[in-house]
């Protein structure tokens, strides 16, 4: 069986609540498989494999974690941010103005920007432009939302003018002998210059491909994606979770791998509370 092939019961196994299995604290050296992707909750991301493990904008930073974050957005730095001010001292990959940022909140570990290697892992990163929040068939949504719940709404808005300027970043991580895994976020849209589809030409071919989908951004994301010529594919829910707790409509990402399954891609749904094991 191949590297990037799911292994026969590789199917999305859910988690029960509060399982701290699914975050598997201590990883052992003897399993079977080279790389279990777990996605626990909202945009959070979590790789196993022989060497430490990496946690993608995570929820709860656990200890021996290494941080990837692949935005400034609240959601996807809340979880790191609390473990700084803890005194934790997480190490950190991330844009330079959010490590900044963080640095302001307390130390950090080992720290990497944009580029590098950390802890054996070899980090590369292009910054993308994301779809609009605000667009025109949202506005009168996004009003009413902000009319009923005023103080959350007020609260958020706080909370984003207190975080770093910085663009959201497509990250590839290269793993020893495991294999190339390129994290897209909601980089594709309706908007994504075909221009910028075409300087990631280095990063295509990888083994694993994440890639999110923003509310009502499916042909965006299926008209791009064939492009990075991924060898596994995993459609991702990213933004279920922050729309819930925001009072924001959700749509899942079924169809659209259903759409790039008979376009012949590899896709597979991974949703929230799922996993993968790859031999």
């Amino acid at each position: 069986m191949s590297d990037t092939t799911p292994t026969p019961n590789a199917a999305p196994t859910p988690a029960k609540p509060g399982d701290k299995q699914l975050y598997a604290k201590n990883v052992q050296h003897d399993f079977i498989w080279k790389l279990r992707l777990t996605h626990p909750d909202r945009a959070e991301v979590r790789l196993e494999w022989k060497g430490r493990p990496i946690v993608i904008d995570p929820v709860e930073v656990l200890p021996g974690d290494l941080v990837l974050l692949t935005s400034a957005s609240p959601d996807r730095i809340r979880g790191t941010a609390a473990a700084v001010v803890k005194g934790d001292r997480p190490d950190v990959v991330a844009d330079p103005a959010v490590l900044e940022w963080l640095k302001r909140q307390g130390p950090l570990g080992a720290e990497s920007a944009s580029e590098g290697v950390v802890a054996g892992v070899r980090f590369r990163s292009m910054p993308y432009t994301p779809v609009p929040e605000a667009r025109p068939a949202s506005y009168f949504l996004k009003a009413s939302i902000g009319a009923l719940r005023p103080r959350a709404t007020l609260g958020g808005i706080r909370e984003r003018a207190s975080l770093p300027e910085a663009q959201p970043r497509a990250w590839e991580l290269t793993l020893p002998e495991v294999g190339r895994l390129l994290h897209l976020d909601l980089a594709l849209h309706r908007q994504t210059p075909a221009a910028w589809v075409d300087a990631m030409q280095d990063f295509y071919g990888a083994d694993w491909v994440i890639v999110g989908c923003a509310w009502g951004e499916n042909d965006g994301v299926y008209q791009h994606v064939a492009a990075f010529k991924p060898k596994q594919l995993l459609v991702t829910e990213l933004v279920n979770g922050e729309r819930r707790a925001r009072g924001l409509p959700c749509e899942g990402v079924t169809l659209l791998r259903d759409r790039l399954h008979e376009a012949g891609e590899s896709a597979h749904v991974f949703a929230t509370q799922a996993s993968y094991r790859f031999e």
